[in-house]
């Protein structure tokens, strides 16, 4: 067989999948303003456009000139994780009770998840104060190997799947 000879079609009719096809029920639609599946809604876009924003007014104050120059190129791409489309399906667009009975509704996050999160947060936020303005070498050691081997296995849990 030679180069960019014709051959015959490798997928049957019916096999090769492209693009999805909705026959019926709710139709999906994109949307930048409404929650999805990998979204947050409005306010948590608008909270954390503020945040990124911020962060410029921080560095600003303590001096970090470095940051202020990339920030456009940080906040670029930032700005566009953060006001990213998503596929949403609209709750009253959907026309059956199955259909509706299998959207979210209300609260989309575990509260164990939000739990966890707040305390890890904690840890993180007394670990970097205990860097930043503890004076004892072996206490700041401690603290960065005891990091890396948590964030590690974080690391590893959540490649794995495990909670």
């Amino acid at each position: 067989m030679r180069e960019l000879t014709p051959r015959e079609p490798v997928w049957r009719d019916g096999e090769f999948v492209d693009r999805p096809v909705h026959t019926g029920g709710a139709v999906p639609q994109w949307s930048r303003w409404e929650a999805s599946a990998t979204t947050v809604g409005p306010w948590g876009r608008i909270f954390l456009t503020a945040g990124l924003f911020a962060t410029l007014l921080v560095a600003a104050m303590f001096g970090m000139f470095m940051f202020v120059i990339w920030f456009p190129v940080i906040a670029i791409v930032g700005l566009r994780g953060i006001w990213a489309k998503g596929w949403v399906i609209r709750r009253e667009a959907a026309t059956s009770s199955t259909e509706r009975a299998a959207l979210p509704a209300g609260w989309l996050w575990d509260p164990a998840d939000l739990i966890r999160s707040a305390l890890f947060l904690a840890v993180a936020l007394a670990a970097v104060a205990t860097v930043l303005y503890v004076p004892n070498a072996v206490v700041r050691f401690v603290v960065i190997v005891a990091s890396v081997v948590v964030g590690g296995a974080a690391t590893l849990r959540w490649v794995r799947g495990d909670r």
